[in-house]
């Protein structure tokens, strides 16, 4: 009767751990100190004058060392079990044993896993050990550790897996680990590239829109990155668990089909040499014209960083494929890349997809947002606007016609100094969106923008004052944002109530040139939650300021020209290089002063009358203002419009 033979063979396990077992040991011994023993620590530090640093979330934990560990010993751990497929003699000496491919595989990726697991689980033994006899408890749950233990278990089956992939692939060791983690960044880092791109070819593409809020989707590396702030989500874990098992189908397969003369080659299966060579140069193509653009900030140096950043692509992947550096005379597959290429960016640039002419229908939008920045819509617990979207007709109306004008007006060159963000989101009927992110001088389309600014929807989606309940308000503190008074409290309900409702109505009333004027007081509402808003008050909120009066507290807030000490004006327009080419404008604006190039302002009358009128970015208008307080000697510099100027010292400086 024929004896069986073993599945397992025992010689290529022991070999395997002779080989890699140090991997574990030190991964095992790593995970050791980043949190038995750290808590340990703690708890037994009784003289600790801080609260004990010991988190619901166990990656918190000693954060750098476990990323470490998770994002490099898997990939390590690949490299040298794998290491064979990559050298001649011991490819030819493994795959001449009497053992099919199948068990070869199995057998190495099995060693793998356990080399892997093991750590983790004898950790988790002894975490769930130090929740059963010491006061861990008192910190964490027990399914804490169990969700620690999955999610690394997880990622680093994930990564193992991929370096194993990338292993199949290529016929050298150092270019499995690159490639590995070039896997799995390339999904993020190529949208990132492309969005930076398109940014620069597509008026109104929104870059920071589609790279803040999505790009960790991804890349698991990305993810992973974050599991300090936040835990993967039944949606991630089954992705990841799916990719995991993708990779490993995937390994196998091209396992069984690799050939073994095939060591030392970088890519190993001739279809995918077009696919590594092309692929490097592209991305070395959108790198090069990321980093000149942001040299430069022109149009010819982004084209001369796409071509220079391609041609030095191209050519490395060529050098590694053929390994050695005689390449420059295969042109022709880059003459066609750039050929390929340029026709794609002409396609784009001259937007024969109408991206940039674009704007909806008004019949087929739900709602929309309208602000300076997406970041508006970002998930944020302190802030009382719960929805941001307007659906009044009227409003959507205004929003329509601020899109148009923006198009109508565009202009690809204007710099940060004298423009603004306009961030528009269209949610539609049938569940789609548009989002489009433009740079524009608000001064091309402030009709347009000023019919928007004044709509009741708008300002109740984008001023907190609108989401407040006053029965909520425990304080009310008013205090001069100019000067150096000090602040008043109010506790009274009823005056409160009257407050908020007064505040409400100037912010319907402020238009937008309002907008960029300095606050003659800032109100602060204390509410149940302890969560404070803030609201300006302008010099032509004349009914809040009459509450004031009326209350006797405009005395104790306001600051008059009896509060300045001097008030000094200075045409920008004439010193323009002198404070525009230094990095402290307003230590530069002082020295003029010293040298006597402006206007100071004696008369208490005109004192006021300039305060009246300063808007708080003093760069971008015609006149810097330096006020000098009494109290304290404090300094600040404001600015003044021509269009705001009082006649008193527009002929002084005309003159």
């Amino acid at each position: 009767m024929p004896s069986k033979t073993s599945w397992i063979n025992k010689e290529v396990i022991i070999q395997s751990l002779r080989n890699v077992g140090w991997v574990g040991i030190v991964y095992f011994i790593g995970l050791l100190f980043s949190l038995p023993v750290d808590i340990i620590g703690k708890l037994s530090n009784d003289n600790q004058p801080y609260p004990i640093a010991i988190y619901e979330n166990l990656f918190k934990m000693q954060y750098p060392i476990q990323m470490g560990l998770m994002l490099f010993v898997p990939v390590i751990l690949s490299l040298f079990l794998f290491r064979y497929l990559h050298v001649k003699q011991a490819a030819d000496f493994m795959h001449s044993l009497p053992l099919t491919r199948s068990k070869l595989f199995y057998h190495f990726t099995g060693t793998g896993f356990i080399i892997l697991i093991m750590p983790i689980v004898l950790n988790t033994a002894i975490l769930l050990s130090l929740y059963s006899f010491t006061d861990l408890q008192q910190f964490i749950d027990v399914q804490d550790i169990f969700i620690w233990c999955g999610i690394t278990v997880l990622m680093n089956s994930l990564l193992f897996t991929a370096a194993t992939f990338m292993a199949m692939i290529t016929g050298l060791t150092a270019v499995q680990g690159v490639m590995t983690y070039i896997l799995l960044l390339l999904p993020a880092g190529m949208f990132m590239l492309v969005c930076f791109s398109l940014k620069n070819l597509l008026y109104g593409f929104p870059e920071d829109y589609f790279f803040n809020i999505q790009i960790e989707q991804y890349s698991p590396v990305i993810k992973a990155v974050y599991l300090e702030n936040k835990i993967f989500s039944g949606m991630d874990v089954t992705l990841f668990i799916a990719i995991t098992l993708l990779l490993y189908v995937l390994s196998y397969v091209l396992y069984k089909t690799r050939k073994v003369e095939a060591a030392s080659l970088a890519i190993v299966y001739p279809v995918l040499r077009p696919l590594f060579k092309y692929g490097v140069a592209f991305c070395f193509m959108l790198v090069g014209g990321m980093y000149f653009h942001e040299i430069y900030q022109d149009f010819t140096w982004t084209i001369f960083g796409y071509f220079i950043g391609s041609f030095i692509g191209y050519y490395i992947a060529e050098m590694v494929l053929q390994k050695h550096w005689r390449v420059f005379r295969h042109w022709k597959g880059y003459a066609g890349f750039a050929i390929t290429i340029s026709l794609i960016g002409l396609f784009i640039q001259f937007d024969l997809f109408q991206y940039e002419k674009k704007v909806p229908d008004m019949k087929g939008i739900e709602k929309v947002h309208v602000s300076h920045s997406y970041y508006s819509l970002r998930d944020n617990p302190d802030s009382l606007i719960k929805d941001h979207f307007m659906d009044d007709p009227q409003t959507i109306k205004a929003v329509l016609n601020l899109h148009k004008e923006i198009l109508n007006n565009q202009d690809r060159t204007v710099t940060d100094e004298d423009s603004e963000q306009v961030f528009l989101y269209y949610k539609m009927h049938d569940g789609s969106k548009l989002v489009r992110n433009y740079r524009v001088n608000i001064e091309e389309i402030e009709s347009q923008y000023a019919a928007l600014y004044k709509m009741k929807s708008f300002k109740e989606t984008t001023e907190e004052i609108f989401a407040v309940d006053s029965n909520s308000v425990d304080k009310l503190s008013i205090y001069a944002d100019m000067g150096n008074r000090q602040s008043i409290s109010i506790i009274d309900p009823e005056q409160i109530k009257e407050a908020v409702g007064i505040l409400r109505e100037e912010t319907y009333n402020d238009t937008i040139k309002d907008r960029d004027r300095v606050n003659l007081y800032n109100v602060e509402l204390l509410l149940s939650e302890n969560q404070w808003i803030h609201v300006g008050v302008r010099n032509n909120d004349k009914k809040f300021e009459s509450w004031l009066q009326e209350n006797e507290y405009l005395d104790d807030v306001r600051v008059t020209a009896s509060d300045v000490e001097w008030m000094y004006v200075i045409d920008q327009e004439r010193y323009r290089n002198r404070l525009f080419n230094v990095m402290d404008p307003d230590t530069e604006a002082l020295k003029l002063k010293k040298e006597n190039k402006g206007i100071e302002v004696a008369d208490s009358k005109h004192v006021e009358a300039i305060m009246n009128q300063l808007v708080y970015n003093q760069m971008t208008n015609e006149y810097i203002v330096i006020i000098k307080y009494k109290t304290h000697g404090n300094i600040e510099v404001r600015g003044l419009k021509a269009e705001d100027t009082p006649s008193f010292l527009k002929n002084k400086t005309d003159n």
